[in-house]
């Protein structure tokens, strides 16, 4: 199979997609996301992508955890890294109902709920979250949960869902296990 560098790209840009900051990944994952049995031949212009994507301020390289300068001669294992001025973006599904964290479908928020009422929803699920951080009394810890699970569910993202076609509800299900499994492949092709 011919791999081409946008198909790097694409690959890099996806499992980063799929990590929470500062997680990392290694170059061969890509090289392995793209051609599974023959990933090594792969890996120098996984590299020479990465230093370009880096270069382009899309991504950091980090070598023993520091962020290094990119630079076509690193030596040794590199790890790849969200950029601080990039934030990371999840695929979204066709229908704009779900997006992927980690293989994971989750629903996304009613786009259909107006701009102020959503803005209050996410300052008090913001709220919520943020009390859940503070040392609190089981009482208390309950009252935030709950308060989470309203403003969840006002959103859209818990819940009866917010389409009305009749489709199934498929949130925090591995997107391999549900229809979208074909599109999601396809993600990595």
């Amino acid at each position: 199979m011919d791999v081409t560098d946008a198909q790097i790209r694409h690959a890099i840009e996806l499992l980063l997609g799929n990590r929470k900051p500062p997680a990392t990944i290694c170059p061969s994952e890509a090289a392995r996301a793209l051609t599974p049995d023959d990933w090594r031949v792969l890996m120098a212009r996984v590299r020479a992508v990465a230093i370009s994507m880096a270069r382009e301020g899309q991504i950091e390289i980090r070598q023993g955890g520091r962020r290094v300068q990119p630079a076509g001669s690193l030596r040794g294992p590199i790890r790849l890294g969200h950029s601080p001025s990039v934030a990371p973006t999840y695929p979204t599904t066709p229908d704009g109902r779900y997006f992927v964290v980690r293989g994971r479908l989750w629903r996304k928020t009613n786009p259909h709920l107006p701009d102020d009422v959503r803005e209050a929803l996410i300052k008090q699920l913001m709220d919520a979250r943020r009390a859940l951080r503070r040392p609190l009394c089981d009482a208390e810890r309950g009252a935030a949960r709950e308060q989470v699970d309203q403003a969840k569910r006002a959103l859209g993202e818990r819940g009866p869902v917010w389409w009305t076609d009749g489709a199934p509800d498929y949130n925090r299900k591995l997107a391999r296990n549900t229809p979208y499994r074909d599109w999601f492949i396809g993600l990595f092709s």
